[in-house]
């Protein structure tokens, strides 16, 4: 027999004896028995004696064809270019059969997952965040339903993680992102009939959204702030006149548009500090003893016109002219002085505008003649430079006593009455002992004791002349003597020098010259010796 036709002689007995293992007799064909080459999977089954089906005789490449024919989700997704088959390089361009092999039995699994190694990325659900890590019958928990039919929304897996209870919606991925349910996005609240500003946008949603509740009757601030409201409600529910969503301490309110506009200090204190606690704002006052009365350090002696003299920059800021509205003008120290350093009293209390009333404990003088201080010193300081002209007593000032301070000659603060006599205050300064008596401007000036301005020649009847001008005062003028009892005679001063002994007595100007004992000189009509 041809070796050809024994084979396919015994491929026919083998299909036949395999055919009646697995399908009914008459359900087959003769042809269909000798070619199958086993069952088909169960899902295959009711087509299984139709072959045209899934092939056309004596031509594979419609195969592909026939079988998107059927699975037409597949078909879809091919030509879309999404899920598995649509984006998967082999799935999207290979013929069906390269993958799915048919006729290996009713149970056989020709899908060829491999749950391992399988790139959710190329499915219509990448895995992200917490899916990631998630294993497969997870989510395909029910083996009936196809993985491309495993329902894709947030609500199909986690209602019962629903906190919310529905209240929300089913948008679960509005609000909240795939690593974890607490990891919450940003939810556009534009979208909804209340957008978020200010302070609004960090708070938490329950805080508003209590109990699950998305829909209110009312959004106004007073509905959800009521509790917070520090004014009790006196003034009114629309808080919004006054403060923002940015912060409840920032307020928007502008007071420029009632009777009392803020200046200065008023700008920054918060409201309750004038309007009280339990108080309508019209009832706050809007004169400044109203509010600053327990400030006053004047104890209501300056009335209540605070704003005569203060500012509402600060209380020291003083405004009060008292050049310009007192007959007592500021100068000097007087500028910077309180005002409660003279205004002891009310401030319409009269009060001397002499130095000495003020200033009796400043006195060093302690001299009840002496009250004019202004004759010697100005507002500048006590200590400035006197303003006192002594040209225009009967002892001007010049030379040392010029710069020398007023106690050196007005001992005790005593003024009227102090003698003008050299003497009189330069008795430790008297070399002489007062042996040339107390008229020490006679030889001396006012500049240093040194320079002196004495004349000989012209003021006595002595002339110093020849060796007499360099000799010292105290070389004639003994001490303990007075001037004018001093001796014109050479004699006198020369005895130790005379060296005739006395015998031509004591004139020895007549032979004798001042210019040396040793230069003769002879008298006109005189022989020479």
């Amino acid at each position: 027999m041809n070796k050809s036709i024994f084979a396919i002689v015994l491929l026919a007995i083998l299909g036949l004896a395999s055919g009646y293992l697995w399908a009914d007799e008459n359900s087959l064909s003769i042809k269909q028995k000798m070619l199958m080459p086993g069952p088909v999977i169960s899902g295959h089954a009711e087509y299984e004696t139709q072959c045209e089906q899934c092939h056309a005789s004596f031509d594979k490449t419609k195969q592909t064809a026939l079988c998107l024919d059927c699975h037409e989700d597949i078909a879809a997704d091919r030509e879309d270019n999404s899920g598995f088959h649509g984006k998967t390089g082999a799935a999207s361009r290979d013929d069906c059969h390269t993958c799915h092999k048919d006729h290996k039995g009713r149970d056989a699994d020709i899908t060829g997952l491999f749950e391992g190694t399988f790139n959710h990325d190329a499915t219509r659900f990448p895995l992200a965040g917490g899916h990631e890590g998630l294993a497969c019958n997870t989510c395909h928990k029910d083996e009936k339903v196809k993985y491309r039919d495993t329902p894709s929304a947030c609500v199909d897996c986690h209602k019962d993680d629903d906190i919310h209870n529905g209240a929300t919606g089913d948008q679960c991925e509005t609000c909240h992102v795939d690593k974890n349910w607490q990891s919450l996005k940003k939810f556009d609240h534009s979208t909804t009939d209340y957008p978020l500003k200010g302070a609004h946008e960090k708070v938490a949603c329950a805080s508003c959204h209590i109990a699950q509740q998305f829909e209110f009757e009312t959004t106004t601030c007073f509905s959800c702030h009521m509790s917070a409201d520090v004014h009790g409600g006196k003034n009114g529910t629309q808080c919004e006149n006054c403060h923002s969503e940015k912060a409840w301490d920032e307020v928007d309110f502008d007071h420029s548009e009632t009777e009392f506009p803020l200046f200065g200090k008023h700008q920054d204190i918060p409201c309750r500090a004038c309007h009280k606690s339990g108080e309508e704002a019209a009832d706050a006052p809007t004169e400044c003893f109203g509010c600053h009365g327990n400030q006053d350090s004047h104890l209501g002696r300056n009335g209540k016109q605070c704003d005569t003299c203060h500012t509402s920059k600060k209380w020291n800021d003083i405004i009060f002219d008292h050049d310009r509205d007192t007959k007592y003008p500021l100068t000097g120290k007087h500028k910077n002085v309180s005002c409660t350093q003279c205004h002891i009293g009310a401030i319409d209390d009269p009060l001397p505008a002499d130095c000495a009333s003020c200033h009796k404990a400043d006195d060093v003088h302690h001299n009840s003649e002496m009250k004019v201080c202004g004759m010697c010193h100005s507002t500048e300081s006590w200590q400035a430079t006197t303003l006192f002209d002594h040209d225009f007593t009967s002892f001007p000032l010049i030379g040392m006593h010029r710069i020398a301070p007023c106690q050196s000659c007005h001992l005790n603060n005593q003024f009227a009455g102090t003698d003008s006599v050299c003497g009189t205050c330069h008795t430790a300064d008297d070399v002489h002992k007062g042996s040339q008596g107390n008229e020490c401007s006679l030889c001396h000036t006012p500049n240093a004791w040194n320079p002196w301005q004495f004349n000989h020649n012209t003021q006595t009847e002595f002339i110093l002349d020849g060796k007499h001008k360099d000799v010292a005062c105290e070389s004639c003028h003994k001490p303990n003597s007075q001037p004018k009892d001093t001796s014109k005679i050479c004699g006198t001063c020369h005895q130790s020098q005379d060296i005739h002994g006395g015998e031509f007595g004591a004139q020895c100007d007549r032979c004798h010259s001042t210019s040396g004992f040793y230069e003769l000189f002879i008298l006109p009509g005189e022989k020479s010796l």
